[in-house]
């Protein structure tokens, strides 16, 4: 009953809620609309990295694709202003992609003071990557399409690291149930010394079919069917910026698959592995709780499904010339890595306690500049990534020859049961451990996990032309994964410089973007894009 619901429903759902809150007799209400033409060509064998990663899936692989956008957004307030509505539908014409037509949100929201129920699927960000409140230009920040639709281009300016270790906005949104406080809010008691945010979201993945279609040239790759999805995290932040220019965030997100069927081409229809999807399988997703007598050994002995997760943490240091962002991610999979120790237990029963420190972390530095040295700089950032230890390179569980339990290969992204952490061919997790889109044999798990990456992204404007600007630069170090190392080490440069023409005031925004790879992993590629959008409002009414 409950995978009926998730997999089938919450689209239809956010449609009728849509159109309910279109027609609700609201003290406020709006209706804006945007159209949008993406365009890219390449030399090589991809599009360059950075067009495709971290675009909400909408940017196809193939060295010439592109789209064509339409959307519209309603919202308003209702007599209460405590309460607020917003829902949203987006849907796309795309060539050389994986799917020729397809929605890209559809998704209702009902707001009270801080809290937020949304159904449907909706782009949505990395945690703590992307400062909406950057300032670049006033021309540019005060341009229709950035004031209307912050996701369109705004959100990719104010964008320069390379996304979250967990989620990036790297795929296309997963339709889920979420409910939110989706921005820091005062805690009670506190006097706005400490603010929390939150949220849990059950949902559905939606790529079954492309699963199915993508791996056919492959018999023994695995594809899934009908599984489900489950997020949850919670947030603090501690410090007054008005009192004092020291605040400390931290956090915890974690999310999970479970439900579903797992097939192979070879088995002729029939699958493999079937999990369960009971109301009890829910709360062991909420819950991380090995798996009961329906499903595989496995599941029973460790945890049920697909559990993982990262802990975050930032210290915001705000003087006159500068604000100066230092943040930190670690990821972890089931238990493992999720403290600095673990508890073990050899053949005899003889428990220890073993200290391992984080080495797979994202580490990052962003600096924003406000005073009048270098004005056409707005934000200069700088990361740096390693996803290669991931706990050693030995698992072993006791037996008679091998006495005391061995825990590592933690094969981030991969999975045992479901073909891996991704939607659409696409990473839901960081985009440098590339994603399996780009796997010509057809297989679905991430070929090469074990990366060590340096990164540095710059934004910015001018102050007499409505221009901004993104440079990336990627270098990154690939070694396959523990099970499947790369005969030899696959090194990996991206460049992105991208120009955005925004005219204060204009519902009209035009961005060109120059992309370049050098590459034993993607290849060599140089391309240009061009995206173009238009937006508009229908109505916008105050009673």
């Amino acid at each position: 009953m409950f995978k009926e619901i998730f997999k089938r429903k919450i689209v239809a759902t956010a449609l009728l809620l849509l159109t309910a809150l279109s027609t609700v007799n609201a003290q406020e209400t709006y209706l804006h609309y945007f159209t949008q033409i993406n365009a890219s060509g390449a030399f090589g064998d991809y599009t360059p990295y950075w067009f495709a990663a971290n675009r909400q899936g909408l940017v196809g692989l193939s060295k010439e694709n592109g789209y064509i956008r339409y959307g519209m957004n309603v919202g308003g307030t209702f007599k209460n202003p405590s309460f607020r509505y917003n829902a949203v539908a987006d849907f796309a014409i795309g060539h050389n992609q994986n799917a020729e037509v397809y929605i890209q949100q559809l998704c209702a929201e009902i707001s009270w003071r801080a809290l937020t129920l949304s159904v449907g699927c909706k782009e949505r960000f990395a945690e703590g990557k992307i400062d909406n409140n950057m300032f670049i230009g006033k021309k540019v920040s005060n341009n229709v399409v950035n004031t209307l639709f912050p996701n369109l281009h705004y959100n990719y300016l104010t964008s320069l690291g390379t996304g979250g270790l967990m989620y990036s906005g790297n795929c296309r949104p997963i339709p889920q149930v979420r409910l939110e406080i989706p921005d820091f809010t005062p805690f009670p008691g506190t006097n706005k010394w400490l603010h929390i945010k939150a949220h849990i979201a059950y949902g559905a993945f939606s790529d079954a079919e492309y699963q199915k279609r993508f791996t056919q040239k492959m018999p023994s790759a695995r594809y899934g069917e009908n599984i489900l999805y489950h997020s949850k995290s919670g947030f603090l932040k501690i410090g007054r910026r008005d009192k004092f220019p020291l605040e400390f965030e931290g956090g915890l997100e974690m999310y999970s698959q479970f439900g579903g069927e797992m097939y192979r081409h070879a088995d002729n229809g029939r699958p493999y592995t079937t999990m369960p999807h009971s109301f009890m399988d829910y709360i062991k997703a909420f819950i991380p709780l090995s798996g009961g007598k329906d499903t595989p050994l496995d599941e029973q002995s460790n945890i049920s499904g697909n559990q993982i997760g990262s802990w975050h943490a930032a210290f915001n240091i705000y003087t006159k010339p500068l604000d100066i962002r230092l943040y930190g991610e670690h990821l972890f999979e089931d238990f493992s890595q999720l403290f600095f120790f673990e508890y073990q237990k050899n053949k005899d029963g003889v428990k220890r306690t073993l200290v391992y420190p984080w080495r797979d972390i994202l580490l990052g530095i962003s600096i924003k500049n406000k005073s009048n040295i270098l004005p056409f700089i707005s934000t200069l950032q700088y990361e740096y990534m390693s996803t290669y230890d991931q706990s050693g390179a030995l698992y072993h569980d006791p037996s008679n020859n091998f006495h005391d339990q061995m825990d590592g290969m933690d094969n981030y992204y991969n999975h045992g049961l479901y073909p891996g952490w991704h939607h659409w061919g696409m990473g839901i997790g960081n985009p440098l451990v590339f994603s399996p889109a780009y796997n010509s044999s057809g297989d679905l798990q991430f070929r090469g996990n074990r990366v060590i990456a340096h990164h540095v992204g710059v934004t910015g404007s001018f102050e007499k032309v409505p221009f901004a600007y993104r440079l990336l630069y990627t270098y990154s170090e690939n070694w396959g994964t523990y099970h499947n190392p790369f005969d030899n080490k696959c090194y990996t440069t991206s460049l992105l410089g991208e120009l955005t023409f925004a005219p204060d005031k204009s519902p009209w925004l035009c961005s060109l973007s120059l992309g370049y790879d050098k590459s034993n992993f993607i290849g060599e590629n140089f391309g240009a894009m061009l995206t173009i959008t238009h937006v508009g409002t229908f109505f916008s009414s105050k009673k």
